[in-house]
């Protein structure tokens, strides 16, 4: 009996959660479609109907929690601007840029399923060559996650809020380096005080970009004085 939309739907979403526990529990590369169609009460065949191999599963999973992701953390950061994820970059600001940093440990820290999204991405994601089209697919979205976050920098740019040479390509990896560091160490270190360690560095981070003379960009003059100055030596 062929099974109605609203059933297809429901058997669609039991694969993705127990993929996502499975990835969870035993890390991606050891992770077989069979077990997690076993996990989510289904069969293989029914598997194989909704997504053609792991990397399908993968990134149909990510999409669907970053996705979410951004929108929970857009929606609390700004949500007196805007409904929508375009408008709120508009209205970005220092402020937004500093509440949204903040609300990134916050939300996943309460958040079960974006909780195992980021263990999976920081701690269970295997580099081996049977994962390299998972990770390009990881790749793919950590580049969205930093194409908006160099959109808010420049935001707070205009705003001269920020420096007006402000080095972005720099300041936007000093960022990731920043978050991603505490993730890290966070994910690794149960006993880290996330309420205690957070805000400080956070704080830390959106004065560095204001006042640290190394991530500003060269002046046009510099390039020609230095030769200047190494003829004459």
């Amino acid at each position: 009996m062929r099974k109605t939309k609203a059933e297809a739907q429901k058997t669609r979403e039991q694969l993705l959660q127990s993929a996502l526990d499975t990835f969870f529990l035993h890390g991606v590369a050891k992770t077989p479609l069979q077990a997690i169609a076993r996990n989510a009460g289904v069969t293989r065949g029914a598997l194989y109907w909704h997504f053609k191999n792991k990397e399908e599963l993968f990134e149909e999973l990510f999409e669907e929690l970053f996705e979410e992701l951004f929108e929970e953390l857009f929606r609390q950061t700004f949500e007196n601007f805007s409904t929508t994820f375009s408008d709120g970059l508009k209205k970005a600001d220092k402020q937004g840029l500093r509440q949204l940093l903040n609300s990134i440990f916050v939300h996943i820290k309460h958040d079960k399923l974006h909780y195992k999204l980021f263990v999976i991405t920081h701690l269970k994601c295997e580099y081996t060559e049977e994962n390299k089209a998972i990770m390009a697919v990881q790749k793919k979205y950590l580049a969205l996650w930093e194409e908006q976050l160099r959109e808010i920098v420049l935001r707070c740019t205009a705003r001269n809020e920020l420096p007006g040479d402000l080095h972005i390509d720099l300041a936007i990896t000093y960022l990731r380096a920043t978050i991603c560091g505490l993730m890290e160490m966070w994910l690794h270190e149960d006993d880290l005080d996330l309420e205690a360690v957070v805000p400080p560095i956070i704080d830390t981070a959106i004065y560095t970009l204001q006042h640290s003379p190394t991530l500003r960009l060269p002046k046009p003059n510099s390039a020609k004085h230095t030769e200047k100055t190494a003829e004459a030596v």
